[in-house]
């Protein structure tokens, strides 16, 4: 038996050695970042166009008098891009959503299309160092709600068509032009523009939507930005779990009343997990890519997945949410109602549970399991609503493979992974006519920054918007 465990030793010390001599050979290639090749004036002048923009108060809502914003945005549009104006072929929808298309050579060949949504998150005055419409321009930076999401991207795509038109460039295929005006709401414009294209049989061989960046930080030490590709989509239930009784005064409470039940239920998950949890290999490949730019003890072990995998499977759900959510559909417990007087028990509680679902495990088996642990409790499920996670694109695909090529030559100091997008974007209506609907903003940010969407003092640097007219504008060109 001694001999049996120090053999068993010898090898987990000899793979330990295997592994470190691996990490020591990881190294990081030498980089440089690209300095921004449009002059300062030009830039600025980006950034008084946008802030155009910005001023609009387009808010996604339900009645009729909030489209007009959207109108007074499409009018501003066409004055800033007088060529595409003149140039493509467009349709307008109910509602304020627009699709363009800009004739290329070969309406043969495959398109492309690109998008950004229209519509904000509304704004609060409260917290904010700057009118949040005001568009104002200080310190390197535009500053107002929809800088970063999405109306950076909206300018960008557009901005750069608009030039290569005004030069003359026709593209090597069509290229089309979506935006919704009420994605922040989960409204209908994406899917009704998709239901459009999908009639006229077109079918884009890449749409590029928002989702992933170029982030800063995005893993523990990690000295490079990382161009984040998102080629899942994580998907989305809402299910409410509901505790009935026979109620009564809370002056002679029973046992297990509903809010009772429902509390263990909650502790039950909270405790012990339920639902699946695996790294998949577009998880695996964006830790491998970022292990170069790591720290000597972090790249030991996202470096050496073949070794430390199931160890990595295990811990990261434990140490944080991150970790959790890209390994596993999540759970939050986001919404409770009980009586509606202090004094009563009530007859009938429930709570909301929110569950981004993971491609590992889709609704149907997600499901099941939440309701077997209900079951244990006496409590009842009902699904509200929910969508499953989108198709994983092929990172094999030409597609893909142009994308990381235009970011490597026009972000070559970054480093390209594919990426698990937790929430929702409208490009998820266009997997049913392309196989590569990817989600990836061309636009430099930090932690910090990430923290501003859809939060207080929204911003972007005004180079930033000049990269991104530049990236596209290559793609344009490319693209084919």
């Amino acid at each position: 038996m001694e001999y049996i465990l120090l053999i068993i030793f010898g090898l987990l010390l000899l793979l330990l050695l295997i592994a470190v001599i691996k990490t020591a050979l990881i190294k990081d290639k030498p980089y440089q970042k690209l300095p921004v090749s449009i002059p300062q004036d030009l830039q600025m002048k980006y950034a008084r166009e946008l802030a155009e923009m910005i001023k609009i108060k387009t808010i996604s809502a339900a009645d009729e008098d909030s489209f007009i914003p959207f109108l007074e945005l499409q009018k501003v549009m066409d004055s800033l891009f007088p060529n595409v104006d003149k140039t493509v072929e467009k349709h307008k929808f109910p509602g304020g959503s627009l699709l363009y298309k800009w004739p290329g050579k070969n309406a043969e060949k495959q398109p492309l299309l690109f998008m950004a949504h229209q519509d904000v998150v509304p704004a609060l005055a409260d917290g904010w160092t700057v009118e949040p419409f005001s568009g104002l321009i200080k310190d390197g930076e535009i500053w107002g709600r929809g800088t970063f999401d999405t109306k950076c991207t909206l300018y960008a795509f557009f901005k750069a068509a608009d030039e290569l038109i005004a030069e003359g460039f026709v593209p090597e295929t069509d290229i089309w032009f979506a935006s919704s005006s009420d994605e922040e709401t989960s409204g209908t414009g994406a899917a009704s523009i998709v239901k459009w294209l999908k009639e006229q049989k077109v079918s884009p061989s890449l749409v590029l939507d928002e989702g992933g960046a170029i982030v800063e930080g995005v893993l523990p030490s990690v000295t490079r930005p990382m161009a984040l590709l998102g080629v899942i989509e994580k998907g989305y239930i809402d299910l409410k779990v509901k505790a009935k009784s026979h109620g009564g005064h809370s002056s002679t409470p029973p046992a297990n009343t509903p809010l009772v039940r429902l509390s263990r239920f909650v502790v039950d998950i909270d405790k012990h997990f339920p639902l699946k949890t695996k790294m998949i290999k577009e998880v695996e490949d964006m830790f491998v890519t970022a292990s170069s730019s790591m720290s000597f003890p972090f790249r030991l072990l996202f470096g050496n997945m073949w070794l430390f995998k199931p160890l990595l499977t295990i811990l990261l759900p434990k140490i944080n949410s991150y970790g959790r959510a890209l390994l596993s559909t999540t759970i939050a417990f986001t919404q409770a109602k009980g009586s509606d007087a202090a004094n009563v028990i009530p007859s009938e509680a429930y709570l909301i549970v929110n569950l981004r679902t993971h491609p590992i495990q889709n609704i149907e088996s997600t499901l099941t399991v939440i309701r077997k642990i209900a079951a244990k409790y006496d409590l009842e499920c009902e699904f509200l609503n929910g969508r499953e996670a989108s198709p994983i694109v092929n990172t094999k695909s030409n597609a893909y493979k142009m994308l990381v090529e235009a970011v490597k030559q026009n972000y070559p100091d970054v480093l390209i992974s594919p990426y698990v997008i937790m929430g929702g974007t409208d490009a998820r209506h266009y997997t049913e006519i392309c196989d590569a609907a990817i989600r990836f903003s061309p636009i430099r940010v930090n932690n910090a920054d990430l923290k501003k969407m859809h939060g207080i003092n929204e911003s972007i640097k005004i180079e930033t918007v000049a990269e991104a007219v530049v990236f596209y504008k290559y793609l344009m060109k490319t693209g084919k």
